[in-house]
């Protein structure tokens, strides 16, 4: 399903980016006067910048950070770490082979260069009431108000994740939500009123396909959160 906004403004796509008409420069130079002099002013024009109607969004989007160079005791600690976040830095000290001391200088440092973001839960939505799970791809229409329109979106508590991306869509939204109703009092009352968005469109999730995902591999892990022998 899907929906326009109520600014329906025409606007070009070509692959995946928005273009913004720029006018013409005149092939003749223009005359002006300065100080009593004329002065000739050649080709373009050193005029303010032309920013796209996505220029407002390099303010919220969270920027990725330069590699960290890691070696193998980094990753022991990352592996343990990642099958009990839990762990004392105790256990964990005698799990990879060193001193609680030395380990906890180490999760300092993976902390402080950001490969270590924070520590959390992984949670059954299912048991938690929120089975529905609907990904909201929208795109934003010209001239829109970047800032309030982010900020509309932020107050709504059924996202679990924005995310800004190229293409067709400027942004996809991933809900957790009860049910149909729920879905429609969402799309009806919080998302469709959102001043500056030209169209959002609704594909519902029939399921989450369980994988090892990047992080396995990065940390040399088999299927069951072990380390490889090599």
């Amino acid at each position: 399903m899907h929906a326009d906004g109520p600014e329906d403004a025409a606007a070009e796509k070509a692959d995946g980016l928005e273009l913004d008409a720029i006018p013409a420069q005149s092939s003749r130079p223009k005359r002006v006067k300065r100080r009593g002099s004329v002065a000739k002013l050649k080709g373009l024009s050193s005029g303010p910048r032309l920013s796209g109607p996505m220029a407002g969004l390099t303010d919220v989007v969270r920027r990725t950070s330069a590699a960290v160079p890691l070696d193998e005791m980094d990753l022991q600690i990352l592996r343990v770490l990642r099958r009990d976040a839990r762990v004392s830095q105790r256990q964990l000290a005698r799990e990879v082979g060193m001193s609680a001391p030395a380990v906890g200088e180490r999760i300092a440092r993976l902390e402080k260069s950001g490969v270590i973001r924070g520590y959390t839960i992984d949670v059954e939505w299912g048991a938690l009431g929120l089975p529905v799970l609907v990904y909201l791809p929208m795109t934003i229409a010209p001239g829109a108000d970047l800032a309030d329109l982010m900020n509309e979106l932020r107050a709504i508590p059924e996202i679990d994740e924005l995310t800004v991306v190229t293409g067709a869509y400027d942004l996809i939204a991933r809900l957790r939500l009860r049910d149909h109703t729920h879905l429609q009092e969402v799309l009806l009352e919080r998302l469709w009123p959102v001043r500056g968005l030209q169209r959002v469109e609704t594909f519902l999730s029939l399921g989450e396909v369980p994988t090892q995902g990047i992080l396995t591999h990065l940390l040399h892990e088999d299927g069951d959160g072990e380390a490889d022998a090599d």
